[in-house]
């Protein structure tokens, strides 16, 4: 006879951050350079297009095979320049299997409202390999000049390193390309994923990560940063010095802001709570707090100087046996993060918190959370702008390597009203809208702020896109790797990519395909106005920080055995009671429900309930 294990369950409807649902260990996953080969099933294009609601109006503005754009932080792909131009910029897998990889570029022109090279762009260097590009446009002289930043190798199976393009003249796509300082000495590691913004004296300010030597997944990484200058006369670029050390990670999220209206540079990165970080042994990528140094000149930031805008606290032992006092905060800094200065120069980061519990070593598969911080208010906890624990019953699916259901959050602003827009990615974790392979599809998601971010209005989903159930390659569509310009002109301007797969192929999930990258135009004015994101402590929201004091619980629920245990080899009868007791003092809404599992580890060890009860008003 099997072992039966009886799992009593009461459940007041109040939200918490610890939920049910499957729970997965925590787990480091390799960044992807660009230097793999990748073996996986191709499907090739015509694709079924099931078509979707998008708020707003989309055109193709080029193609890729390569799907995923970034491993973390996207940083910016899309610019709206000065003289009216709006700017774009991917990474142009031209074949499955990754082995050709460049950067391509494009524009449309504000007069005649068309594409330089209708859906296809243009490429911006010649090199070997080329990818994980952003952009920013210069809004200063003659205004309009685009400026990538990508890495890029021009030997065959040669290391990455990273370089900027610059346009001849505004909007021609004649662009020259100068590497920045590469000592080129054996043991220097590779500096690439680049993030770029031009600052207001009109110099390059980069923020590059390390690839670590040992291509071990969840090896320490160190950002680096450096300066550059344009000479307008010569067309060329200069780099100030060489690569200067930030700090170290364990995550592909460092981004950089500049502002429009002073000399002011913001840098923000995750940086790793383990002991020790970072020579403590197996450091995780997903315990992180978020640093912040703001810079008023941007020539040279002190590093040291930073501010730990999330403070996560720790595990506390006197709660045990407690376990879930214990834990204390059960949200962590995970992958990206998006670093603004807005036009009254406060500094603004907007970043992703899945779920983590540290004692434990677990966390479930997508549970996430979007927050903003401000340096306005920098005595405050981050608001929430982005709830995605919502669904915790359908928590054991996985959205990938790298990513969590809510996630690659950017922010822009309006600079007519002075609100500020944040854009982002949601999985429909949806068990009936999975891919043939069983991963989610990505929607891209827009919330808004009318206070500088203190509240948001709960996001609108502007793609809206129809995976069928069980969808096979070519008829899955899911958006990824999105980002925003940073001026919202009466019109917030997105970039992302329609991968017609869901999953990463380089991290092999999924299979190649040959997806569009999507520009896509939402006007302020149609976006509809939800209600706000409740804030704490308003009813339904979540603080950012757990209380300091054990909460007094409002359901105390009590199980007494009457008689009959032990159970005797051969089976019998368990007799058992329950109490449950509100000591809110108010009524509460509740579930009660009995469970039961065969022993873990032997045959059919699933969930049955055998009892479930609703209970209203229960004073």
């Amino acid at each position: 006879m099997r072992n039966t294990i009886l799992a009593i369950v009461l459940v007041t409807l109040v939200p918490a951050l610890l939920l049910a649902g499957s729970q997965a260990p925590l787990t480091n996953y390799p960044v992807m350079d660009g230097s793999e080969q990748v073996n996986a099933q191709v499907t090739h294009p015509p694709y079924v297009n099931a078509g979707g609601m998008d708020l707003g109006t989309t055109q193709v503005i080029g193609t890729s095979w390569y799907d995923i754009q970034h491993n973390g932080t996207v940083g910016r792909m899309i610019e709206k320049s000065a003289d009216g131009y709006t700017d774009f910029i991917w990474m142009n897998g031209l074949d499955y299997g990754a082995t050709q990889r460049h950067i391509y570029y494009n524009f449309i022109n504000p007069g005649t409202g068309l594409q330089q090279w209708p859906g296809t762009g243009y490429p911006v260097e010649s090199s070997q390999r080329a990818g994980y590009t952003t952009m920013d446009v210069e809004n200063w002289g003659s205004g309009g000049i685009a400026f990538p930043c990508f890495h890029w190798t021009n030997t065959p199976g040669g290391d990455f390193w990273t370089a900027t393009s610059t346009d001849f003249f505004s909007h021609t796509g004649t662009f020259i390309t100068y590497e920045a300082p590469n000592p080129g000495v054996p043991g220097i590691p590779e500096i690439i994923w680049p993030r770029i913004q031009f600052d207001n004296q009109q110099a390059l300010q980069i923020v590059g990560t390390e690839n670590p030597e040992s291509g071990i997944a969840g090896d320490p990484q160190r950002h680096f940063w450096i300066r550059g200058t344009y000479d307008p006369l010569l067309f060329s670029i200069s780099y100030e010095g060489d690569f200067e050390l930030m700090t170290w990670t364990m995550t592909i999220a460092g981004d950089v802001a500049t502002s429009d209206v002073s000399d002011k540079v913001a840098y923000a990165w995750t940086y790793c709570r383990d002991d020790g970080f970072p020579t403590a042994p197996d450091p995780s990528q997903r315990n992180n707090d978020i640093y912040v140094v703001i810079d008023d000149d941007g020539e040279s930031p002190d590093w040291n100087d930073f501010t730990n805008i999330t403070e996560f606290l720790p595990p506390d032992l006197s709660y045990l046996p407690d376990t879930t006092l214990a834990e204390m905060d059960t949200i962590r800094a995970y992958t990206d993060l998006n670093v603004f200065i807005d036009q009254d120069d406060y500094t603004h980061v907007v970043f992703t918190t899945p779920s983590y519990f540290e004692l434990a070593g677990t966390t479930y598969w997508h549970a996430s959370l979007i927050w903003h911080w401000t340096s306005q208010y920098p005595d405050d906890d981050p608001k929430m702008v982005h709830d995605s624990f919502d669904d915790w019953d359908w928590n054991y699916i996985s959205c990938g390597a790298w990513n969590v259901k809510a996630q690659r959050p950017q922010l822009a602003q309006d600079p007519s009203t002075g609100n500020l827009y944040c854009m982002y990615q949601v999985y429909d974790c949806d068990t009936l809208a999975q891919s043939a392979g069983g991963f989610p599809s990505g929607e891209i998601y827009l919330s808004y702020s009318e206070d500088g971010g203190m509240n948001w209005h709960e996001g609108t989903n502007i793609t809206e896109t129809v995976t069928p159930n069980n969808a096979a390659p070519g008829a899955c569509l899911s958006e990824i790797t999105p980002s925003i310009a940073k001026l919202v002109d009466g019109t917030c301007h997105i970039i992302y990519v329609l991968d017609y797969d869901a999953g990463t192929v380089v991290q092999t999930e999924g299979t190649w395909t040959l997806n569009d990258v999507i520009y896509h135009e939402v006007p302020v004015g149609i976006i509809p106005a939800t209600p706000l994101v409740p804030q704490w402590p308003e009813p339904g929201s979540y603080p950012f920080h757990v209380e300091q004091e054990p909460p007094v619980p409002d359901m105390v629920v009590t199980l007494a055995l009457v008689g009959g245990s032990p159970i005797p080899a051969g089976g019998g009868i368990l007799d058992y009671a329950i109490w449950g007791e509100n000591q809110s003092g108010q009524p509460l809404d509740y579930d009660i429900w009995i469970d039961h599992i065969y022993q873990p580890g032997q045959p059919d060890s699933t969930f049955t309930t055998l009892i479930l009860r609703e209970i209203t008003n229960y004073l």
